[in-house]
């Protein structure tokens, strides 16, 4: 296997974390494209989550870890369900850089780097049937990297609480999450409504557009029946 994609350790620079927050959220998709749980997703982001903490993320393996990583939830999350998902499957995604022995050496660095230990304690879990009444504010925590430092626990609370309007809140930590939440809202809603504003700016614009090429059309087909008229009487 080629030295650059071992597990080791390395330095988290910013644009590493920002990598990785784009991959969690790349494998997101992929779970929401092929109806895969809730849980798929966050178990795939919480095993990358655990490379990153041990510092064993580099730009050069990073997106090896998280098809990895995604590769392995699946297989221990998903073997009830029909999605089939394999190591060519794996192969293509990372566009044919990676061969089926770097999937495999690095699958079993990861499950060393957890101690094979595949019950990972995640939100879904800690919420069981009440999942899909947080579901965004699961997504929301697991897809946004200012939230992994904070425990599974610590998030939970914090959900459960900003879906109760904020009642009763004690916990510092608690406090500190569900500030970072509603500032995050907060960024969220204020983009929404410019983008709002600015589709309606390019609308009327469009529109005065629209009225100002139909009386240019309307004026050039006056000039061009005028000019037809003059062209009749000179013959």
């Amino acid at each position: 296997m080629n030295r650059n994609f071992e597990l080791e350790q390395t330095t988290r620079s910013e644009e590493l974390i920002e990598k990785v927050e784009t991959l969690t959220q790349w494998i997101y998709r992929l779970c929401e494209s092929n109806n895969l749980s809730l849980k798929t997703t966050e178990l795939a982001a919480q095993i990358i989550q655990i490379c990153l903490s041990q510092k064993s993320c580099n730009l050069n393996n990073i997106l090896l870890i998280a098809i990895t990583s995604f590769f392995i939830s699946v297989k221990y999350n998903e073997c009830q369900s029909l999605f089939q998902f394999n190591l060519q499957d794996c192969i293509l995604l990372g566009n044919c850089a990676y061969s089926k022995e770097d999937f495999l050496e690095m699958e079993l660095q990861i499950l060393n780097l957890i101690h094979f230990d595949m019950n990972l304690t995640t939100i879904c879990d800690l919420l069981q049937e009440e999942q899909t009444k947080y579901i965004d504010l699961i997504l929301f925590v697991t897809l946004d990297s200012e939230f992994w430092s904070f425990s599974k626990f610590e998030l939970l609370k914090a959900i459960q609480q900003f879906n109760n309007n904020h009642q009763n809140v004690q916990n510092e930590t608690t406090n500190k999450i569900l500030n970072l939440i509603q500032t995050k809202v907060n960024l969220l809603t204020a983009y929404s409504n410019e983008e709002k504003s600015n589709f309606q700016l390019k609308r009327k614009r469009i529109q005065k557009w629209k009225f100002k090429s139909k009386k240019n059309s309307k004026n050039r087909n006056f000039n061009s029946l005028n000019q037809k008229s003059i062209n009749i009487q000179l013959l």
